[in-house]
């Protein structure tokens, strides 16, 4: 049997899913790829990966996919890693730049500052560097480690989209899930899937302390984002946000958006 392709996102958040995945355990069965999000979606689309810890939105955006193992990146709160950094009070803004390694958190951003907020603004998509961000737009969405560690002098307000998500609905979200295409199988995946999560829920001291030395976050933000605010398993609750979210962002827009800003 031919190796799994399993395409991950490379922040820390996966690290507990993932880890077990690079042993010498699990290496004969998979190869893992690690790249953005929406890399990874048109990595999933075109069949060079058999499953992808991929953004939730692709659940609406793509019929030929499926839910694995029911595994998720989510958040029941804060979430500290999706910002919205604002150059003015947030009801000012009216331009932003959204960081194109990023489709749900894109999405998300549009749904809350159109329906939460009642802000209709320019969208613009840029690389993620928050002060070529700022120079062109009020405002600028950064995602993954460094959307949890940027700073700007110029910054006035940070929205961190999983408070201002559960201040609008009182949900948990989900920004991300194992999504496989059509025809991968079932078996062994979902059983490595699992294993994996297991294998890091085990360890998560040891990866706490493996991430914010590779990363060079501070140890005390890793323990924090990992032990208590990530949430891995889905349950009814996280179910139920995911939902609202693919629901508020079809009633914003009808359509879902393109893995190529």
């Amino acid at each position: 049997m031919r190796k799994l392709r399993m395409g991950s996102v490379p922040y820390i958040n996966a690290a507990p899913l993932t880890r077990w995945l690079e042993t010498d355990e699990a290496t004969p069965f998979v190869e893992v790829v690690y790249a953005p999000p929406s890399v990874l979606a048109r990595q999933l689309e075109a069949r060079e990966l058999d499953v992808a810890l991929v953004s939730s939105v692709e659940l609406a955006r793509r019929e030929d996919v499926r839910p694995v193992a029911d595994l998720c990146i989510g958040s029941r709160d804060s979430v500290l890693s999706v910002r919205l950094f604002c150059t003015t009070p947030l009801r000012q803004v009216r331009t932003v730049a959204l960081d194109t390694s990023s489709l749900t958190s894109v999405a998300l951003t549009q749904v809350l500052l159109v329906r939460a907020y009642g802000i209709e603004a320019e969208y613009r998509h840029a690389a993620p560097d928050l002060d070529a961000m700022l120079g062109q737009a009020d405002a600028a969405l950064l995602i993954g480690d460094l959307g949890m560690t940027a700073a700007h002098p110029a910054v006035r307000e940070v929205v961190d989209l999983g408070s201002a998500w559960r201040a609008y609905t009182g949900l948990p979200f989900v920004w991300a899930v194992w999504l496989a295409n059509a025809e991968t199988p079932d078996q062994p995946l979902a059983d490595l899937l699992r294993r994996a999560y297991q294998w890091g829920k085990a360890r998560i001291d040891a990866i706490v302390d493996a991430e914010s030395q590779r990363t060079g976050i501070p140890h005390e933000l890793c323990a924090r984002y990992l032990k208590q605010v990530m949430v891995y398993a889905i349950d009814e609750t996280l179910q139920a946000g995911l939902e609202r979210f693919l629901r508020e962002y079809a009633a914003l827009h009808g359509r879902f958006p393109s893995p190529t800003p």
